[in-house]
């Protein structure tokens, strides 16, 4: 598939209106994102430098957006961070007197790899109310997106993106 059909999935897929697209890049209309969608002859594909910026606020890789297979496009993950999301979440559920279970806690254990994998500090310094400020900050930036049904955004429209630690 050609740019502008890949950009176009990826924004129906997340959930965006053109205009809200934009802005999520910082940039005002949706006039760009209107050309960058267009298969006109006319139409011209983004600057390198702007690539960047609509993967990320559409929560995909570049690579995605040039049309890559995703078997190209999925990376292994760091065992060291695997290994400290698993002592941590071992440690966290155990302050709770409970054991974890992984296959219920995946998208959680997810967040927390997502987490460590930001965090620099040493694994003795990171604890449960600095992951769930990252996560409620996280969850936060991801809730400013853009409902295409009715205008709102996910938080607005009751949290639909909100997940509690």
């Amino acid at each position: 598939m050609a740019f502008s059909d890949n950009l176009r999935a990826a924004r129906l897929r997340a959930g965006l209106t053109q205009e809200a697209l934009a802005l999520a890049c910082g940039w005002s209309g949706q006039s760009r994102i209107a050309n960058y969608e267009s298969s006109a002859p006319t139409a011209r594909e983004p600057k390198v430098s702007e690539v960047p910026a609509l993967a990320k606020a559409l929560g995909v890789s570049v690579a995605s957006l040039f049309g890559e297979s995703p078997a190209s496009q999925v990376s292994r993950p760091d065992p060291d961070i695997l290994t400290s999301s698993y002592r941590f979440l071992v440690a966290a559920f155990a302050t709770l007197g409970k054991a974890v279970d992984f296959e219920a806690e995946a998208d959680l254990f997810a967040d927390v790899y997502e987490w460590i994998a930001a965090d620099d500090r040493p694994a003795e310094q990171r604890n449960l109310v600095d992951f769930a400020k990252w996560r409620e900050k996280r969850d936060m930036e991801r809730g400013k997106r853009i409902d295409e049904q009715d205008g709102r955004t996910a938080a607005q429209a009751g949290g639909a993106n909100q997940r509690s630690a």
